[in-house]
């Protein structure tokens, strides 16, 4: 039986789908779960083609893990405990995506190249649309083309340890195994995984991340339907055409790959916790002389839609609601805003529902507003001072997050959600503003409200934005380990 793309993958797997997981690399339909990682890029140099080929067929049949291993070794986690010896559960874990001008470097014909549009063009063609810095502002080693990229990561049992030694080794590895005359190392980003006190992983402005994914395997919709807070307001089950195309240069019908965005984001976190409490002390000033009290913390809450320890602003006007991080909310009780404003980070990029409320948009299916959610793989960068899973440094530069999402459709998915969605200040309100977190090019004020689901509380218009920003990107495609294999 084919492989069904139009639900999550079914514990009771057929031959087809086993087809699809030996194939198919890991990371995409489920995250791969390591606290550190290295991202290398790499270019091939002009006429070296058939050297990197061989360098990347032999790599990738040694390193890659599937998305069938990469199951295997979470069930031996959960048989065995996190501190099993198993080989497979220990061994760093390795993807290798590549672009399109990549694609073309290798000699790789247009017919077995992905044929998304966006993908084709590049992140640095198609940037205009989304309100991007110019390429002259990014970091250096993104300026110039970036063909591959090779994704290590592993697990550091050592808080005090930067990365995790498998990684190292992993290096030292890869490093003696690319011929020095076909490909150039063009530069490598450091990931990690910062965790609040409650063990949740937070970004560097001090939130917690990542919590909202779309699950696309059956046992974790039912994990997350058992959760105390269940999943009966938030369907978390997401079709694997949300993250599976066909792999173009594999005649098999069941084996896939999917697109990856990939965008080196800087946080100004100085700025932004200068800027979240100078509105603080004012909405707190505006709410007193209205002989109202504004909630503490409540306004670097409404700029993200989540307190610092995840709590929904929708549904309370505190935060507490840690353990487990709450994920089974909409907002259809909250139509005008005054609980979780239309321009909080987490309405702006996943509006549960709002557009058909509001405008009875379709929810599922092509053009969808859940057609849009992107599986995030995303990683924290840069070194940070901490006590007690608490940031005490605020830097101003060299911190950020490795956005990194898989997808069906770039252009409907990554760009709608950034130009239509985080960009766009008229959604889903006019006059709304830009995303205050992600959003680029915006020049009209925020509305912020000195009170929580109180129409008559004041309001406070000021301009909330420009303290993330690009520094690099490429757009890629991960193809199957049968591409690999016939390379």
């Amino acid at each position: 039986m084919p492989v069904r793309l139009d639900r999550p993958l079914s514990k009771l797997r057929n031959a087809d789908e086993a087809v699809m997981l030996s194939q198919l690399q890991g990371n995409i339909l489920k995250g791969h779960g390591r606290n550190r990682t290295a991202q290398v890029f790499l270019r091939v140099k002009a006429g070296k083609a058939a050297q990197a080929r061989t360098f990347l067929r032999e790599y990738a049949a040694d390193k890659l893990m599937s998305a069938g291993q990469q199951l295997e070794a979470a069930a031996i986690v959960k048989r065995e405990g996190p501190e099993s010896t198993n080989p497979l559960v220990n061994r760093a874990f390795i993807t290798i995506v590549i672009s399109a001008t990549g694609y073309q470097a290798l000699g790789i014909t247009p017919e077995q190249t992905p044929g998304d549009a966006a993908f084709l063009e590049g992140l640095k063609i198609r940037g205009a649309q989304l309100n991007d810095p110019p390429k002259n502002t990014w970091h250096q080693g993104y300026r110039g083309q970036l063909h591959v990229m090779i994704l290590l990561a592993a697990r550091a049992d050592v808080e005090a340890s930067d990365f995790a030694s498998a990684i190292e080794l992993e290096l030292i590895d890869l490093i003696a195994r690319v011929p020095k005359k076909a490909i150039t190392f063009v530069g490598m980003e450091r990931g990690r995984v910062y965790e609040n006190q409650h063990r949740k992983g937070i970004e560097h402005f001090g939130f917690v991340d990542g919590r909202s994914q779309p699950l696309l395997l059956e046992e974790d919709v039912e994990k997350e339907d058992a959760d105390p807070t269940g999943a009966f307001i938030w369907n978390p089950a997401f079709p694997l055409s949300q993250v599976l195309v066909k792999d173009p240069a594999v005649a098999d019908p069941n084996v896939f790959g999917s697109y990856f965005v990939f965008r080196k984001l800087e946080q100004n976190v100085k700025a932004f916790r200068a800027a979240e409490d100078a509105l603080q002390q004012q909405l707190t000033a505006l709410a007193t002389s209205a002989g109202k009290i504004y909630p503490p913390d409540l306004a670097g809450a409404t700029l993200v839609g989540r307190f610092r320890d995840g709590t929904p602003v929708t549904l309370q006007e505190h935060d507490g609601a840690h353990t487990p991080v709450l994920n089974n909310f909409d907002f259809a009780d909250d139509m005008q805003g005054l609980k979780c404003p239309f321009h909080a980070h987490i309405r702006k990029t996943n509006p549960r529902g709002d557009t058909f409320r509001l405008f009875g948009a379709p929810q599922n299916g092509i053009g969808g507003e859940r057609s849009r959610i992107m599986a995030r793989r995303g990683m924290a960068y840069g070194k940070r001072k901490e006590i007690a899973g608490q940031f005490t440094d605020k830097p101003s530069a060299r911190v950020g997050l490795l956005f990194m999402a898989y997808q069906g459709n770039i252009a409907e998915q990554f760009e709608f959600t950034q130009a239509q969605w985080a960009n766009n200040q008229g959604f889903v309100k006019i006059n709304n503003g830009v995303d205050p977190i992600i959003g680029q090019g915006g020049t009209v004020g925020q509305t912020h409200r000195a009170g929580w689901n109180d129409g008559a509380a004041p309001t406070e218009q000021q301009f909330f934005s420009d303290f993330v920003t690009l520094k690099g990107g490429e757009y890629f495609f991960a193809p199957s380990l049968g591409f690999f294999a016939g390379l």
